[in-house]
């Protein structure tokens, strides 16, 4: 392999571990997770397929497979709202701490309300930040079928809000 999957790894580990953060319990799970997701890429590198879609989309395929191969180890998948992260933001006084928590909280509380696959394409819109064609390629659908999946996914959240 040459040195170019050191810059592919630079530039889409953020947005992947993302994704997977909100799909997994822990900061330590996604780690976990994310880890497994480049050993593969890095291992099937040979295999990937330009034509077939975006690197990003390939490798949120990896990552979707990564999630869902540690649920099964790990069990059924547990409702979004009992999923505790108190990490707090380097220099943050306790009051902003709390606050960052219950908003973390009400976020996850809102997400328990979508299916399982609207939570998939609202994370891989908004933590991955993938475009419609790219959700469509990891999720096996149209990108208008991406488009309007999150679009609806959204609106649900919208509803909850409100």
């Amino acid at each position: 392999m040459d040195g170019g999957f050191e810059g592919i790894y630079r530039e889409h580990v953020t947005p992947l571990w993302r994704y997977v953060r909100v799909r997994v319990p822990s900061d330590a799970d996604a780690e976990d997770v994310i880890s497994e997701v480049f050993v593969a890429a890095m291992r099937s590198w040979d295999r990937y397929d330009p034509a077939a879609g975006t690197v990003g989309a390939w490798l949120t395929g990896i990552a979707r497979h990564g999630v869902a191969d540690w649920w099964r180890k790990h069990g059924r998948e547990i409702p979004v709202e009992s999923v505790a992260d108190d990490r707090a933001a380097p220099g943050d006084d306790p009051e902003t701490a709390a606050l960052r928590r219950l908003a973390d909280h009400e976020v996850r509380a809102r997400l328990s309300i979508l299916t399982s696959r609207e939570r998939d394409a609202v994370a891989l819109r908004f933590g991955a930040r993938l475009s419609s064609p790219e959700i469509g390629a990891a999720l096996g659908i149209s990108a208008p079928a991406a488009r309007m999946l999150v679009y609806r996914a959204v609106g649900k959240l919208r509803k909850a809000v409100v």
